[in-house]
């Protein structure tokens, strides 16, 4: 990527993370360690297209075209995002929490909906990050309906070589999911760290360095217990997300719909209380399926 389309991606990145505030133009060019004089005809151009807003005291926010290049870049999705739309918010309601809707696009699992407080909604989490690849332990609510080609093809994403735990774990999590339609992950300190990092000094404008972060991010959550396999355990734990794919009318998941942020630990029957009430609410939605998929070889 040349450096002016470089500037450009870094800004809307920027600005996107922090969609919270407004930064004037010598803000930006500190943030993003861009002279003035460079930054000023990026910033001018993307303003008179409407790719940023400058207010009345000349701060510089997200603008409004945005908004409808997200929604064609949903495509067939959006709609599925209108329908599912009222009932994530009463589902971030009920459990204090936060819903978030997710699809597998070009190689990673990306958030297109979330309902929730937005100021506890969290980097890995927020709309349209890429901070999440479709690789192991991530992405097994996409995996029902696929071949076992295609499930070995998602193993060899991983930076290494799986090891025999790492796909026991995942298949031991797939075959529950493909029966049950929930799977669950435990929380780890691996999240927390990768958030940190990449809202912290040295991220802004730096995509190899937060690629550098995820790297190390999913590679601390193959060396733990990510993925739960087992619902019977004794004592409260906190968990990452509860999730349940929705199906498409090959069989197929389309996108994957999840509670996160719980406010406290859960029991594992407390998990597939959270599970089955997402798969009750679901399946009385016109059009969605939630039921598992035949199983492919």
């Amino acid at each position: 990527m040349s450096n002016p389309t470089r500037r450009v991606v870094d800004v809307l990145n920027f600005l996107a993370r922090r969609s919270e505030r407004s930064y004037s133009l010598s803000e930006l060019a500190r943030e993003l360690d861009i002279s003035k004089s460079t930054l000023h005809p990026l910033v001018e151009t993307l303003v008179e297209a409407g790719y940023l807003l400058r207010d009345s005291e000349k701060l510089l926010h997200l603008g409004p075209v945005l908004t409808g290049v997200g929604q064609a870049a949903l495509g067939h999705r959006g709609e599925l995002v209108d329908v599912l739309r009222s009932e994530m918010a009463e589902i971030a309601r009920h459990y204090d929490a936060h819903c978030v809707l997710t699809a597998e696009l070009g190689g990673w699992i990306v958030p297109i909906a979330a309902s929730g407080d937005p100021s506890r909604v969290t980097t890995l989490f927020r709309i349209g990050a890429r901070t999440q690849p479709f690789a192991p332990p991530l992405g097994v609510l996409f995996l029902p309906g696929r071949r076992m080609g295609e499930i070995q093809d998602w193993f060899s994403h991983s930076t290494s070589d799986p090891s025999p735990r790492e796909v026991d774990a995942v298949m031991s999590a797939l075959d529950f999911l493909r029966s049950q339609g929930v799977a669950a992950a435990a929380r780890t300190d691996a999240k927390a760290r990768a958030e940190r990092l990449m809202l912290g000094p040295t991220a802004p404008g730096s995509t190899r360095d937060d690629e550098s972060v995820v790297s190390d991010f999913v590679q601390q959550l193959r060396e733990t217990q990510y993925l739960i396999t087992d619902f019977d355990y004794p004592d409260a734990r906190e968990i990452e997300w509860v999730g349940i794919p929705l199906m498409n009318r090959q069989e197929r998941v389309d996108v994957a719909l999840c509670v996160v942020n719980f406010p406290g630990a859960l029991t594992g029957h407390d998990v597939l209380d959270v599970g089955n009430d997402l798969r009750d609410r679901m399946s009385r939605i016109s059009g969605i399926t939630v039921s598992p998929p035949r199983v492919r070889t």
